[in-house]
């Protein structure tokens, strides 16, 4: 699983006021970049793609926010 560089065509730009994980970006471990994909897997050495962050401060940033957006029904 070597990276060979076809994951700079989906490198992802840094969210201007956001968190990257929500703007639906994904992180490449090996490859060490953020991607725009829509797979589970990089296009490019087929590492897994993590999802949401892994510190537990992020973690929680995000649930609030994802349970914020979320309309709650009576």
């Amino acid at each position: 699983m070597v990276c060979r560089n076809i994951c700079e065509d989906y490198r992802a730009k840094k969210p201007v006021g956001g968190m990257r994980y929500l703007n639906g970006q994904k992180r490449c471990q090996n490859c060490d970049l953020f991607i725009h994909w829509e797979g589970v897997r990089c296009p490019c050495c087929a590492t897994k793609l993590r999802a949401g962050p892994r510190r537990k401060g992020l973690k929680q940033m995000m649930v609030d926010s994802l349970q914020e957006a979320i309309p709650k029904s009576v």
